[in-house]
């Protein structure tokens, strides 16, 4: 598993520290959010994305303001998601709304240090360089030369879905040794490009929602609906039909609605009560 090794829940009593302290020791980014916005869960899985390919360069604490209210209004947090940048003890940017991996790359690079000489960093640069497939070279030669290190075959993954090539991410993960299949994160960003090739050659939403209630029983149509209604941020949709595939038969598609299921509670989190009602019918069905 892919540890988050420099991602922190911030709040009142530890604000001082882990921001204010620590930016005087590097650049911290402050994510302000709430379980109840869905951008929020999109803006968060690609921070953490973000955490985990610089390495330390950057610390990234999360503010939940449902919880930290008090917090988020002596900041001047007046809608979710916002990310402030802090640096030597200042917000030196303030990031609004469910920005694009881009554009919240383009502000971190304003302060993070640069990068070390890592293969991860000579293929991010590659590939912003438009050589996709000398970026992809790059990191296959680190897999080889560390076998039992997920992040090369993460990035590839990612790099992969950036192009929307989602049958050579299937192919290249049969290759991966089982223990790097089993990563989380690795194995999430199979689930993410199945769904979103699925939802890629979908029928236009009104044909789904017509064929379903013409037949409710038909899987295929279910699932296409689904993986259009998770691109869209629809979660409770989502995994509606993604329980109902699963009660007629939880072995469709090499357990891909389970899975999918798995990817929509790792985004909406335990305690939120969609992943709390789901789970519950999820265990009834395959226990």
């Amino acid at each position: 598993m892919t540890e988050l090794n420099h991602v922190f829940d911030g709040t009142r009593d530890n604000f001082r520290q882990l921001v204010l302290e620590n930016s005087h020791k590097g650049v911290v980014l402050v994510n302000y959010w709430t379980p109840d916005a869905g951008p929020c869960f999109k803006l968060w899985q690609t921070l953490e994305g973000l955490s985990r390919e610089y390495q330390g360069r950057f610390l990234l604490v999360n503010v939940n303001t449902n919880t930290q209210n008090s917090l988020a209004r002596e900041n001047s947090i007046t809608s979710v998601p916002t990310i402030k940048i802090y640096q030597r003890g200042k917000v030196v940017e303030s990031v609004y709304g469910a920005q694009s991996e881009t554009s919240l790359r383009s502000s971190i690079d304003k302060y993070a240090p640069p990068a070390r000489n890592t293969p991860i960093a000579r293929a991010i640069h590659s590939y912003q360089a438009g050589q996709v497939d000398a970026a992809l070279d790059i990191l296959t030669e680190a897999s080889i030369t560390s076998p039992e290190d997920p992040k090369p075959c993460a990035m590839a993954i990612k790099l992969l879905l950036r192009e929307k090539r989602y049958t050579d991410i299937e192919t290249y993960y049969l290759t991966l040794p089982i223990s790097i299949q089993a990563d989380t994160e690795i194995s999430t960003l199979r689930v993410h490009a199945k769904m979103l090739q699925l939802a890629e050659r979908a029928l236009p939403v009104d044909e789904l929602d017509h064929q379903l209630e013409d037949t409710p029983d038909d899987m295929d149509a279910a699932l296409s609906r689904a993986a259009v209604a998770m691109v869209q941020d629809n979660y409770e949709l989502a995994l509606t039909h993604l329980f109902r595939i699963l009660q007629q038969d939880s072995h469709y598609g090499d357990e891909l609605p389970r899975k999918a299921m798995l990817v929509v509670f790792s985004l909406l989190g335990d305690t939120h009560e969609l992943t709390k009602t789901f789970q519950k019918s999820m265990r009834e069905v395959l226990s």
